[in-house]
């Protein structure tokens, strides 16, 4: 087994490492989780792993700042894996400079992890291998500099250029341009072949089409179940065109999507969604919400469900939560007025719900984000 530590400061996140992800099933061990980098650091010292998974936005020490301790000062040379919400390949150029192995868009998605845990296996066996023959002392300060320069990131490791292929091949998906979309992986899949860039660099590009393809639309039951399908990450099928049908497939339902907001269908629900955003600070109602937009409550609570990928109610304690999240880091505000401001009865159901969407207390989130 390999062992792991993981960095994020959101409760969410670090529950999900711990119970979506099948470790042993893929050969490691988590070994311990840390809320930012310094205690990553510790951590680190006493586990020692041999793959450290860590977001980029952290209080005290970044991701960034692990890292780059992690490599310049502590000379680690195994596996990084860094995660983060934001879209936008510039937060990670830093971090691929200091020879980040994987770079993943949250939220998690099982398959993805999986995948790339397996991938990373055979790597994490020649560098366990390189170290017994070295008798178990680690690796000089020379063969660590020849590690980097084995994996140094050569011209065409371009971000600039991965960035914007991915966007123009999003825009095209989007626009329900499946046509150009059957072309543009094609020819990026062709770019492979012919030895133009690694496959590494195409795998960067898919991973980061699928994860903005997931935070936009992956609430959405019908959208889900074509990006959850492991062809995305099956390299090995692309070739056959399954990469392509996933792409054009996907972009004909966001098309559908589109036609049926369009004639009142999917109107409803985005209208519903307004209402809400507007009103989810007082006691609102499913019926209140119903009467508003003039359709059956029970039409509009499947309608939102099934578009959503939530209920109703839940929805708007999402919204509520956020809300609290942002007084708790930004006012001093009590607990007691921030629960009654939301539209809560009593600071004890605004606590077990605030408990359940966070994974904490609001006064343990309170004290750990502010100051």
């Amino acid at each position: 087994m390999y062992k792991v530590i993981v960095a994020d400061d959101e409760p969410f996140m670090l529950e999900g490492w711990r119970t979506m992800i099948d470790w042993r099933a893929c050969g490691y061990e988590l070994c311990g989780t840390a809320t930012d980098g310094e205690e990553a650091l510790a951590l680190f010292n006493s586990v020692e792993p041999d793959l450290v998974v860590t977001d980029i936005q952290m209080p005290v020490m970044d991701g960034l700042g692990l890292i780059h301790t992690l490599r310049e000062d502590l000379a680690y040379t195994s596996k990084i894996v860094i995660v983060t919400g934001y879209s936008d390949f510039n937060y990670a150029k830093q971090a691929i400079r200091y020879q980040v192995d994987q770079y993943v868009l949250k939220p998690l998605v099982p398959e993805e992890i999986h995948q790339i845990l397996m991938e990373m296996i055979e790597p994490l066996d020649k560098r366990r291998n390189e170290q017994k023959q070295q008798n178990g002392v680690m690796v000089t300060d020379e063969a660590y500099e020849n590690h980097l320069n084995e994996y140094r990131i050569s011209e065409e490791y371009d971000l600039e250029q991965m960035m914007n292929i991915s966007k123009e091949i999003l825009v095209l998906i989007e626009a329900g341009n499946t046509y150009s979309i059957d072309l543009a992986l094609s020819a990026l899949l062709e770019k492979s072949k012919k030895a133009e860039v690694s496959l590494e660099w195409i795998h960067h590009v898919i991973r980061y089409i699928h994860g903005e393809l997931i935070r936009k639309y992956g609430k959405r039951e019908v959208c889900r179940e074509i990006l959850c399908e492991k062809e995305w990450h099956e390299a090995a099928s692309w070739s056959s065109g399954t990469l392509q049908d996933l792409c054009v497939r996907l972009s004909k339902q966001l098309s559908q999507s589109e036609l049926k907001q369009k004639t009142g269908t999917g109107g409803l629900v985005a209208e519903a969604v307004n209402e809400l955003k507007q009103h989810y600070r007082s006691k609102i109602k499913l019926q209140d919400v119903a009467n508003r937009i003039h359709v059956n409550s029970a039409y509009l609570g499947q309608q939102f469900k099934r578009e959503m990928g939530v209920s109703f109610i839940d929805y708007v304690h999402q919204l509520r939560v956020e809300e609290a999240r942002k007084l708790l880091r930004r006012t001093n505000m009590k607990i007691t007025d921030i629960a009654f401001r939301l539209g809560y009865h009593d600071a004890e159901y605004f606590t077990q719900k605030f408990r359940a969407h966070t994974g904490e207390l609001p006064s343990v989130y309170k004290n750990k984000n502010q100051g």
